[in-house]
């Protein structure tokens, strides 16, 4: 039996569509929505891949693997066919498993697996096998896919137009949320299937040229905190008792998932009553010690309020909140966190900084000085994700935490917020400031230099980082032209 076999065996059990073997690395499977899990004890070694390779290899392209050309062939194994890309290097064999969503587990066929519509089947398939994340879909323009946080026009397949995609949400959005699609409102529902690996969250808006879609394939089965690479002190915020635990980061960075993992946490260790308020359901959460109850609210705040002050009244021990959007939300965020619940809620800011100067100015001046306070005795910890391209492919998330402490309390308390960074250098428990997160990532050989560069907060700081780290990085001395991108 060739050896590669094991490692399918644990693909197909752990619902990944993507295997990626690298010398030097250990094996990692990749979960719908990209979410990378690592297994065995031992890095592979580059004779070991190319060993592993050449048992399935067909006999002609032995020569072009050879001579380090790319190769892609299918290969059969236990009623599957899986896509391989492989591409051997000086330090040896580079491959790719691409598990195809027409094998996955039953031998449902795509329209099964995620509940989308027939004509995005070969859509939703790509993003499966090639390990994407999102798909967009805009009048008179190409269908467009975001591969590790690139974006890919499908300019083959020609253009959408208006009436296609409006005859799409119509077969495919629930009566409730095509009725408010209708009514000009942007909305959002989640779409799936009893027995599929996946949840496709759906965005349904409008732009300058008609209707438009964005689609997220996102894990129904939620990633374990190692798999995250959230460390212990981020996951003992699951044990609290109380407070405000505030998510944040750009859309699509990963908040919703370290959301669903903290309650997820609390959930296999302790009794208790958890009320999640979502704009979309995504994750399903297996049996454990807690009562969960999910409300999904779509992009109506009107309606995320009435389910904030009703699940007030229910007296969760967790409250787990989407994106707090306006004065009101957070003001209730707030004070279910000051009386006895365990809060986790998103903000779309990027410092911890911006973060509660975005949560302080939802309201009048004469009312700042009252949330000042509550932040101060209430917020527990600040969680920052930062999505990066990592070597090899896929994605890596770079997490800053802050964690409340009375150094940081006094700040909050006193309006001044932008000695927030320093605070941070002196504490000691479990505070990670952005550019140690990226730091981090260089040293692990997990993401390069300039990407980290691209995404830091302070480039200045960045560099100084590098530079007490011993990296040598500095693009302004090696002439390096930076890119935005």
């Amino acid at each position: 039996m060739p050896k590669i076999d094991v490692l399918l065996d644990q693909m197909v059990s752990r619902g990944a569509t993507v295997l990626r073997l690298l010398a030097g690395d250990f094996p990692t499977y990749e979960l719908p929505g990209g979410h990378r899990s690592p297994f065995g004890s031992t890095p592979m070694g580059g004779p070991q891949l190319d060993g592993l390779i050449r048992e399935i290899l067909p006999e002609d392209q032995e020569e072009h693997f050879k001579r380090g050309q790319e190769l892609r062939f299918t290969y059969s194994y236990a009623d599957e066919v899986f896509r391989i890309v492989t591409r051997r290097f000086q330090a040896g064999a580079q491959i790719v498993v691409g598990r195809s969503p027409r094998e996955a587990p039953g031998g449902a066929t795509p329209t099964q697996v995620s509940g989308a519509p027939a004509a995005l089947e070969p859509l939703i398939s790509r993003l499966l096998r090639e390990g994407g994340s999102d798909l967009y879909l805009n009048s008179k323009e190409s269908a467009i896919f975001r591969m590790d946080g690139q974006l890919l026009v499908d300019s083959e397949a020609g253009v959408w137009a208006p009436r296609q995609i409006e005859e799409l949400i119509k077969a495919w959005a629930p009566p409730e949320v095509l009725e408010a699609f209708r009514a000009g409102h942007d909305t959002e529902f989640a779409s799936t299937q009893p027995g599929s690996i996946f949840r496709l969250r759906v965005s349904l808006f409008h732009d300058s040229q008609g209707p438009s879609v964005a689609v997220r394939i996102a894990p129904k089965l939620i990633p374990d905190a190692e798999t995250l690479g959230l460390g212990k002190p981020v996951q003992r915020l699951a044990c609290l008792n109380q407070g405000l635990v505030i998510l944040t980061g750009a859309m699509g960075s990963g908040k919703s998932t370290t959301q669903a993992c903290l309650v997820n946490l609390a959930h296999a260790h302790r009794p208790g009553y958890a009320i999640l308020i979502q704009d979309s359901r995504e994750f399903e959460f297996p049996d454990g010690r807690s009562l969960i109850r999910h409300k999904e609210t779509g992009r109506d705040l009107e309606a995320q309020k009435r389910a904030l002050r009703a699940a007030l009244r229910q007296a969760p021990d967790i409250l787990a909140v989407g994106e707090l959007r306006d004065a009101e939300t957070i003001d209730l965020t707030l004070q279910a966190a000051l009386t006895g619940r365990l809060v986790f809620a998103m903000v779309p800011s990027v410092t911890p900084c911006d973060t509660l100067y975005y949560l302080i100015d939802a309201f009048p001046t004469d009312q700042k000085a009252r949330i000042r306070a509550q932040l101060a005795e209430g917020l527990k910890a600040i969680i920052g994700h930062t999505l990066l391209r990592r070597l090899g492919g896929g994605r890596a998330v770079a997490l800053e935490t802050l964690f409340n402490n009375p150094t940081i309390a006094s700040m909050i308390r006193e309006d001044r917020v932008l000695e927030l960074p320093g605070g941070m250098k002196a504490g000691r428990y479990g505070q990670v400031t952005h550019n140690d997160a990226l730091i981090q990532l260089i040293a692990n050989q997990t993401v390069e230099p300039m990407e980290a560069y691209l995404h830091c907060h302070d480039r200045e700081t960045f560099i100084a980082a590098c530079k007490q780290y011993n990296i040598p990085f500095d693009p302004r001395c090696e002439g390096q032209v930076v890119t935005e991108e």
